[in-house]
This record gives C-alpha cells, structure tokens and sequence, in this order.
C-alpha cells in the first residue's frame, strides 16, 4: 500500500524534523499504514487510537473548498495545533492520504515544510508549489524565480 513516494515523503521528515517527527501513516478506502511512530510514543494507547484517526480523518473536509472560493486554490493540507504537537493531512483525494505529526517547536516553518511535502507526494513528480505559495508551473512559464 505504501509506494515510493510515501518513502520519500518519511525520509524527508525524519531528515528535517528529526526527533520531532512524532507519527506518520498512509491511508486509503480500506486500510492504513505506520510508516513511523517516535519510539517515547509506541504505546499500547497509540495503538489503540489509530484506527479512529483513521475513521476521522477521512471525513475531514478543508474549511474553504476551491469549489467555495477559487481565488485561494486548492486545500494542499490541513492543520491541527495541539497543546503538545502538529498534526499535519496531506489528503490525496477522497479516500487516501497521509497524516503525519510533529513537535510544536518544528512549526516555525510549516508553510515552507507543507510545500515540501507536497511536492514529494505529487503523483507527477514535479513540484506544484513553491514556498512562497506561488504555483510553481506558472514561474517556469514567465523564466522567473
């Protein structure tokens, strides 16, 4: 169920968050995976828990669709801020996703760390986004950075 692009999307948080990467899982219609879980957080509560998240999160909808207002694009990922860690949703479509959760102090860059992602986990391999939230087709077109 995991592919290539799950993998590269674990690597790249284990390297820039390092031990702030607190849990990762992948999701679709029918089941879900642990790519990673800190080791101070592999509880028998964790696990417990799990499959619940599950449930909820694929009934998770973005607050805004583009659908709603196309100005803003696009929901990318959503967020939640807890008391003790980020959770961040990287939905893929409907039915599939990734979930990942951090430490709060790794938040500081969330948007540059979205974009990042996101990128990693485009089907088509190439960045859409750029940082700064720009798409990243329409900077090739124009030659401009």
């Amino acid at each position: 169920m995991v592919d290539e692009r799950h993998r590269k999307l674990h690597e790249h948080v284990a390297g820039r968050a390092g031990d702030a990467y607190r849990v990762g899982f992948y999701y679709d219609a029918d089941e879900w995976e642990v790519v990673h879980v800190r080791e101070d957080l592999a509880t028998r509560r964790l696990r417990e828990e799990l499959p619940a998240v599950r449930e909820r999160v694929t009934d998770a909808r973005a607050l805004v669709r583009e659908d709603d207002y196309p100005p803003l694009g696009e929901a990318r990922a959503t967020t939640e801020v807890h008391e003790n860690g980020v959770i961040v949703h990287f939905p893929e479509d409907g039915t599939r996703g990734t979930v990942i959760s951090l430490d709060r102090r790794v938040a500081r860059d969330l948007t540059e760390f979205v974009v990042e992602c996101t990128s990693i986990l485009d089907v088509d391999g190439e960045a859409r986004w750029r940082a700064d939230g720009r798409p990243a087709s329409g900077l090739r077109e124009t030659g401009t950075d």
